[in-house]
């Protein structure tokens, strides 16, 4: 037979309405016909809480303290973890007790049905220094990388509950999620960290990174002055260069993509929007077809080469590529390149400037 102490059943459901908590928080059922559960043993408790665990049949369920009372507990909670032991569901058991007043040290509770000894747990009490029950307290703490790294929880004081309670979480944005920035004020932002590069056709196809194109013998690459924009990217082609050799910048590095844990960037968000910078020939060389564009998702992931035109043969010209015509071969959930950019015909001779890359949505 059930027997219920509503006293403490209500006092139970009291509790759990402060801890947000749905129904008793217990682990899995033993091989035995009870179980006292929490607190686990050796755990540290203070504040208001739970000494619950489950019991199979039972007139009484009774909690006695070392040193303390002994209590009554409600019991009779539906526990369906325990209905392949017991044959019914009805077996949990729960005493709400205010730690605080059980005094700091080491405490032990032993688990009484119908008055026969069925188990124990020791664990330690932390009161503090205010007593029993602290009243006119608040605060509110931050506890970092919790419960993941770089993530963080705030705790807020409860006075109902003697103790501190989760009242938000901290999660860091995706860090595959790409801004719409690449390049500007001759400063590369930070999610590109695979750098500046170049492929080059006279190399055997090899790339030259984060080292001006001095393993390039196609092209060159510095930060400049320009007169009206400040610092700008200025990309020199050889006067032998006729060979196909283009810039761009990465987003990851060539050692996390040979260890196969380069992300790339999503760029999802930029679907319906358009990729952009300014650009601004210096001097034409032999090169009077144009452009050649493209943005890469991890070879062979690419959105193709794309025809731009001419453009900033007469000074600073804006250009914008709308991101629908990247794809269906564009994967933007894992895009590589901020911009590949490179001239469309005969580079030789060629210079030309770059500057305010972005992606726009």
């Amino acid at each position: 037979m059930k027997s219920l102490s509503s006293m403490a059943v209500g006092a139970t459901k009291a509790l759990l309405a402060l801890t947000g908590a749905s129904a008793l928080t217990f682990g899995a059922a033993s091989a035995s016909a009870q179980t006292l559960e929490n607190p686990a043993s050796g755990s540290t408790q203070s504040g208001l809480g739970l000494i619950s665990g489950w019991v199979c049949e039972a007139e009484t369920v009774q909690i006695a303290i070392t040193d303390g009372p002994t209590y009554t507990a409600g019991y009779g909670t539906d526990r369906a973890d325990t209905s392949s032991i017991c044959g019914d569901k009805d077996n949990g058991f729960g005493l709400t007790v205010n730690y605080n007043s059980l005094g700091s040290g080491e405490h032990t509770a032993t688990l009484l049905i119908d008055g026969v000894e069925s188990g124990t747990t020791t664990f330690s009490v932390l009161a503090m220094s205010t007593g029993e029950f602290a009243t006119g307290l608040s605060k509110t703490a931050t506890v970092a990388d919790f419960p993941t790294e770089g993530h963080s929880v705030t705790l807020e004081w409860s006075q109902a509950q003697q103790n501190f309670n989760i009242v938000s979480e901290t999660i860091p944005d995706d860090p595959s999620a790409g801004t719409g920035l690449v390049f500007d004020d001759g400063v590369l932002d930070p999610q590109y960290k695979g750098g500046m590069g170049a492929f080059d056709e006279a190399a055997g196809w090899a790339s030259c990174v984060n080292d001006g194109g001095e393993a390039c013998p196609s092209l060159s690459w510095e930060i400049v002055d320009d007169e009206t924009r400040g610092s700008v990217l200025e990309i020199t082609y050889a006067d032998e260069a006729n060979v196909t050799a283009g810039f761009f910048f990465n987003t990851d590095t060539d050692e996390s993509v040979a260890a196969g844990t380069a992300t790339g960037l999503d760029m999802s968000a930029f679907a319906s929007g358009t990729v952009n910078f300014d650009v601004k020939v210096i001097a034409a060389g032999s090169n009077t077809t144009g452009w050649v564009y493209k943005q890469d998702c991890f070879f062979p992931c690419t959105s193709g080469d794309k025809t731009l035109g001419t453009a900033g043969l007469d000074g600073w010209q804006t250009v914008s590529v709308p991101v629908a015509d990247l794809l269906p071969g564009l994967d933007l959930t894992k895009v590589s390149t901020g911009l590949v950019l490179w001239p469309a015909k005969d580079a030789s001779g060629f210079k030309y400037r770059l500057d305010n890359v972005y992606w726009s949505q």
